[in-house]
């Protein structure tokens, strides 16, 4: 039966989010802006994403006396805590949280779908498909063309969150601390931006929190200086991750950094069979068993699209993949395919016409070093 692209049923990429126009807000803003401010923005949104998405979050906050400054705990979204990290070289182990499976994966799509719509200003349309038959998203341009596409996209970095904590509800050092979720609303909260400091971002209980005053935050002019810095530092992570370089402090702030070295085990009493983020949370497309899908989903979307010159393929992410990206998608950038029945015999020689030819995907479409064969998007 015949591909009809009429077929598809999608949404709006955050519609069902009340704070996706805070991200707007912020898309707007980013419009103008490098790659990889694009990207260092991404991580944050999605570390108020992850956090907004994680139900109890009150039964994670653990007290950490090495923060400076007014806030007195700390939850974050990878094993170690930042604060006793920089700022007293101890690695101490406080369990991630994280949202259910199904919800992050959800919302990372949906997340970087909405950068896409709106920092491309040649699409006229984008929907988010996910789990319908085998695409994620459909992509519209102005000049005709649609793109169907897998989407893989996770953050490089995630940034943990601090609270003013009141006295009476604190135990000790790493020790859990005991609240209401209603005396929790009334706490002051902050994002910890690693080496750079915080952003301070009100009462938990706040209207639109933590969105609204971080995306304030980070438009206001006045704080340019501070942003700018966490950009480099965010660029510090990244070649840490690309490189694995664990000489570099931000390498073990970074996902997928495995397990800490053995003097956090020896000295800080770090758990034995505990790493601080393991492959799974690789930057971007970078997880190999994601790209192993991606390059495989982007090959059957193409053969039930073949003949529809004016229907595309893609993957989509936030990030190439840094650490696999040669190994694993270098070999398919040039590669061409085509069918077996279109072959035909031409001056005695059995051929493929490039009309018949696919890509194995026309674009990988991604915040930083896309891959576009000379389209504006």
């Amino acid at each position: 039966m015949p591909f009809d692209l009429k077929q598809i049923e999608g949404h709006e990429p955050l519609v069902d989010y009340p704070w996706r126009l805070e991200i707007d807000r912020l898309l707007l803003w980013l419009q103008n802006k490098d790659s990889h401010v694009k990207a260092f923005c991404f991580d944050v949104v999605m570390s108020a994403a992850y956090i907004d998405a994680t139900s109890g979050i009150e039964k994670s906050i653990e007290q950490c006396d090495a923060i400076i400054g007014k806030y007195n705990s700390h939850i974050g979204f990878i094993n170690l805590c930042a604060p006793c990290y920089i700022n007293k070289q101890v690695w101490s182990y406080q369990k991630a949280v994280k949202p259910q499976s199904g919800v992050l994966g959800k919302l990372s799509s949906e997340m970087i779908l909405r950068f896409v719509e709106k920092l491309h200003l040649q699409l006229v349309e984008v929907l988010a498909v996910g789990g319908v038959e085998f695409i994620d998203a459909v992509l519209k341009h102005k000049n005709g063309m649609v793109i169907l596409a897998e989407v893989k996209s996770a953050p490089l970095l995630t940034y943990p969150f601090l609270f003013d904590i009141p006295k009476t509800c604190l135990k000790g050092n790493h020790e859990s601390i005991v609240i209401t979720n209603s005396q929790l609303r009334a706490c002051d909260s902050a994002m910890y931006l690693h080496n750079c400091g915080v952003i301070d971002l009100g009462k938990v209980g706040s209207p639109m929190w933590p969105f609204k005053s971080l995306v304030d935050f980070i438009i206001n002019e006045d704080n340019t200086a501070f942003i700018n810095n966490c950009i480099n530092d965010w660029l510090s992570a990244r070649a840490a991750y690309s490189k694995k370089d664990r000489q570099n402090k931000m390498y073990y702030l970074a996902n997928a950094s495995g397990h800490p070295p053995l003097i956090a085990k020896e000295r800080d009493g770090w758990p034995q069979k505990e790493s601080i983020s393991d492959g799974k949370t690789s930057a971007g497309m970078d997880r190999t068993d994601d790209i192993k899908k991606g390059i495989y989903q982007a090959l059957k979307i193409g053969t039930q699209v073949k003949d529809l010159s004016h229907v595309k393929t893609a993957i989509i992410s936030n990030l190439p993949a840094y650490r696999h990206g040669k190994e694993y998608v270098s070999p398919f950038l040039s590669m061409l395919w085509g069918l077996e029945n279109d072959l035909e015999i031409l001056d005695g020689e059995t051929v493929l016409r490039n009309d018949n030819l696919r890509r194995v995907f026309d674009f990988l479409i991604t915040l930083e070093e896309p891959v576009l064969r000379g389209e504006q998007l």
